[in-house]
């Protein structure tokens, strides 16, 4: 039996932290990891002595409760007491969506109440939220922060059954979800890159699939038995995949490979720069115009293309600026699809810089920064620019020209 992976998301004052409920499963970007079915790190409950931990040489004064059994707040003042509820565990659904409800007080991370985590979806990353909710009656309630980019959710908290819970997203949906036994594991097997490069994995000999938009560079694969897998390779651009290795030793030079996990084992993909590797935008770089618009066309990297437009008195691209003068300036960067020859960008900004007397920046003021388009080189030396935001780049075609003096 395979185990599933178990998130608890919790966050501290200054950094969002990612702790595996499940024994330290860890597969980035990836929602349906195994895990171990050990308890998360912080997850117990109240200290037994409930002291507050002050200076012994202090006024003399009794210390503060910092979490005794009654559900008393920490010190941090967060008013988080256990209330009415008592329920905690690990909670799934037909879908695969996970709730995990813990008492935290744990002074360090300055931490205390019912921690609601719960991974709502199929992206780990987007789907994610978690946070301290508030008892309310024989229920819990509260915000908890994403911990992607969908934005923070209310959620509320009922008992369902014997054992179960209804998750309530206001606004949203409803998740009805039953209590999940997880077994203790017993295998432990971790997969590492060195070098430059990605690893995917999949149950069974099927090839697994990699995420292009999280590609992942380690994971963990707990069991409870033995099980097939099938393992893969991938070298990031101006990389060379050569071999598998399995604990410290050589073990296969084919980048994919099935094998039956039955031990406990570290696996390895090593990666070397490949010698003969020029990043494809270097067929493009230079200078261009179009009317009083200069551009100038750069490598990023192994395969990204970073192009540069100013528009106004200063001349091309990268020309002294002008005194007294202002010029428009786009950034963008993308990835050349060697096949169309076109670079698709997102999240550019366009600002507008302003110089003194001197010539020096005076001011750089952003207009926008998401900025998204296309550019199109032709075999001829030149590109066509397409903005979708800005009324300037329409479709406008530069030409090679001489760079600045």
């Amino acid at each position: 039996m395979v185990l599933r992976k178990w998130t608890v998301l919790l966050l501290s004052s200054a950094l969002a932290l990612a702790l595996a409920a499940c024994g330290g499963a860890n597969t980035a970007g990836s929602k349906e990891a195994e895990a171990s079915g050990t308890e998360a790190a912080g997850s117990g409950a109240e200290e037994s002595t409930g002291a507050s931990g002050e200076d012994a040489e202090s006024s003399g004064e009794e210390a503060e409760d910092a979490g005794e059994s009654t559900g008393a707040s920490g010190e941090d003042g967060s008013g988080a007491g256990k209330g009415e509820w008592s329920l905690e565990g690990y909670f799934t659904d037909e879908n695969e969506n996970f709730v995990s409800i813990i008492w935290m007080d744990d002074s360090d991370m300055d931490m205390h109440g019912w921690y609601v985590g719960c991974v709502l979806g199929e992206d780990f990353t987007e789907d994610s939220w978690g946070g301290i909710v508030e008892p309310e009656g024989e229920t819990l309630h509260g915000t908890i922060p994403t911990f992607g980019s969908r934005g923070d959710i209310t959620v509320t908290v009922t008992k369902e059954g014997e054992g179960g819970i209804v998750l309530s997203v206001e606004d949203g949906e409803t998740y009805h979800l039953a209590e999940q036994e997880i077994p203790d594991a017993t295998i432990f097997v971790t997969i590492n890159v060195e070098g430059m490069g990605r690893i995917a994995y999949a149950e069974g000999e099927e090839a697994p699939e990699f995420d292009p938009e999280f590609p992942s560079q380690s994971a963990v694969i707990n069991l409870a038995e033995p099980a097939v897998h099938t393992v893969a390779a991938q070298p990031d651009a101006g990389y060379l995949f050569v071999k598998w290795q399995k604990n410290g030793e050589d073990f296969t030079t084919e980048p994919q490979f099935t094998e039956l996990l039955d031990e406990s084992a570290d696996y390895v993909a090593v990666f070397e720069e490949d010698p003969d590797w020029q990043n494809p935008v270097m067929n493009f770089v230079g200078n261009y115009a179009c009317g009083d618009l200069h551009a100038t066309v750069e490598c990023f990297g192994n395969e990204d293309a970073w192009i540069t437009i100013e528009q106004g008195t200063g001349g091309a691209v990268g020309a002294a600026g002008p005194a007294d003068g202002k010029i428009v300036h786009w950034d963008l960067i993308g990835r050349l699809d060697t096949e169309t020859l076109t670079v698709e960008y997102t999240g550019c900004p366009k600002s507008v810089v302003t110089y003194d007397k001197d010539g020096f920046i005076d001011t750089q003021e952003p207009e926008y920064e998401d900025g998204s388009g296309t550019i199109t080189f032709s075999e001829d030396g030149s590109f066509t620019w397409h903005d979708d935001k800005s009324e300037d780049g329409k479709d406008l075609v530069f030409k090679w020209a001489a760079p600045a003096e």
